[in-house]
């Protein structure tokens, strides 16, 4: 019946549009990772830990624009299963970093040469050209520079 569903100025309003494309991002992420136990906000956090070695608490949940409970209840199992390390910084015993223990970075090894999958599923039917024109719109809409990431699907 949805196809028969009038949405009047929904599809013309961004942020509609912007949430409706995140919720399938989701999706493609599952399916891409079906059979794995990983969400993704733990990608997002082993990511930035492998990235940025060390990286406090604060600063991986404003990278993920989300709070520090929420970021907190993302890590526990990703903590509790090894991959990732905590650690207290030294000369501040309240603030905690986090690495990628040695199982832990071949695990991500592995999960981050599939994220790709999910790139593709979530962008299938798009151009190569339309794919990076996206990414950069939406890089300028969150007010961040250019890629780096080295991914292309």
């Amino acid at each position: 019946m949805t196809g028969d569903l009038d949405y009047g100025c929904l599809n013309d309003l961004v942020g509609h549009l912007l949430r409706h494309a995140f919720l399938r991002g989701h999706q493609a992420f599952a399916r891409a990772f079906a059979d794995e136990e990983i969400t993704p906000l733990q990608f997002m956090v082993l990511e930035l830990v492998d990235r940025n070695p060390g990286i406090g608490h604060q600063e991986v949940a404003r990278a993920m624009s989300c709070s520090p409970s929420v970021l907190t209840t993302a890590l526990k199992p990703v903590v509790g299963a090894g991959v990732l390390c905590q650690s207290r910084a030294v000369g501040d015993r309240r603030k905690v970093g986090y690495t990628l223990s040695a199982a832990g970075k071949a695990r991500f090894a592995r999960l981050r040469q599939r994220i790709g999958g999910a790139e593709a599923i979530l962008l299938d039917g798009l151009s190569e050209r339309e794919r990076d024109e996206l990414r950069r719109v939406l890089r300028h809409i969150i007010g961040r520079p250019g890629g780096g990431g080295d991914l292309k699907t």
